[in-house]
């Protein structure tokens, strides 16, 4: 997890940023395991500065029984929170 998290957190500067955390399960990995995971990247984003606004864990994007994860972060802004709050209903989406 370490090694992702140092791919991803090169890319863009999050320092002292509000992100949205997805870990995403690619269809045959329990959500115990996507849980573990999760509890990685909160621990490492913490250690850097970087506020976690809201988490999302679960199987979004699957591919039938595929083993494995994605994680992704979303550096948010005012506009963004305000997005990520909103109410949706629809077959991949519902908050």
């Amino acid at each position: 997890m370490d090694l992702l998290l140092d791919k991803i957190l090169s890319d863009i500067d999050y320092e002292g940023s509000e992100v949205a955390v997805m870990v995403n399960g690619s269809g045959a990995t329990p959500l115990m395991e996507l849980f573990i995971i999760n509890n990685r990247v909160s621990d490492v984003l913490k250690e850097k500065g970087i506020s976690v606004y809201k988490t999302y864990v679960g199987e979004y994007m699957t591919s039938i029984e595929m083993e494995g994860f994605s994680v992704s972060l979303l550096k948010l802004d005012a506009q963004l929170k305000s997005l990520l709050d909103e109410k949706a209903d629809t077959p991949a989406w519902k908050a």
